[in-house]
């Protein structure tokens, strides 16, 4: 198969196969190519990809033009199904169809707020992805205050250690956190 031309892993037949329940929800087909296919109802847009370098079966919802992956709306109905599923990658039509299969029918049993356009549901996911983004920025900020705390705490340096552990403070280990407080105990001494 020519690596560009994706037709013959009949992607946007087997979308159109497994993702006919949207018609049930007023969707109708808007676009469709070898590596993409999107559905619209009103202003929710629902696309179906397959990724144009990873091979990934993929997707997501858009409403008023803010677009949430498919796993961000896993998330929100069950963080345990969201923390196990992956996006299939698919280089064969079998691997296709089961790829699109799968996430159709996670789809069906998780997606239906974000297919209505659901207020709240949607509310849910802006403050999922603003608390990702937060705990992203502090696990950022941990890796590189971590080995400047305990370095600092080799040196006896409490004060300054203390100071950079406090910051980190929700992302400590056990150990850390005693460190913390001996730091904090050694620089008010």
């Amino acid at each position: 198969m020519d690596a560009l031309d994706r037709t013959p892993l009949h992607f946007d037949w087997s979308v159109r196969q497994f993702f006919s329940f949207l018609a049930d929800h007023g969707f109708r087909e808007v676009e469709a190519t070898p590596t993409l296919v999107r559905y619209r109802n009103g202003d929710v847009d629902v696309d179906v990809y397959h990724g144009r370098k990873s091979y990934e079966v993929g997707g997501g919802v858009t409403l008023s033009g803010v677009r949430y992956a498919m796993s961000e709306i896993f998330r929100a109905s069950d963080p345990a199904i969201a923390n196990k599923y992956r996006n299939a990658v698919a280089a064969t039509p079998e691997e296709v169809a089961a790829g699109i299969k799968e996430l159709s029918a996670l789809m069906q049993r998780y997606g239906a707020p974000a297919l209505r356009g659901e207020p709240a549901f949607f509310s849910v996911l802006e403050a999922q992805r603003k608390q990702w983004s937060v705990d992203y920025a502090l696990d950022v900020l941990a890796s590189q205050l971590r080995p400047q705390a305990e370095e600092a705490f080799r040196r006896g340096d409490y004060s300054i250690a203390a100071q950079l552990y406090g910051r980190i403070r929700e992302r400590l280990s056990p150990g850390e956190v005693k460190k913390l407080s001996l730091a904090e105990e050694r620089s008010r001494s």
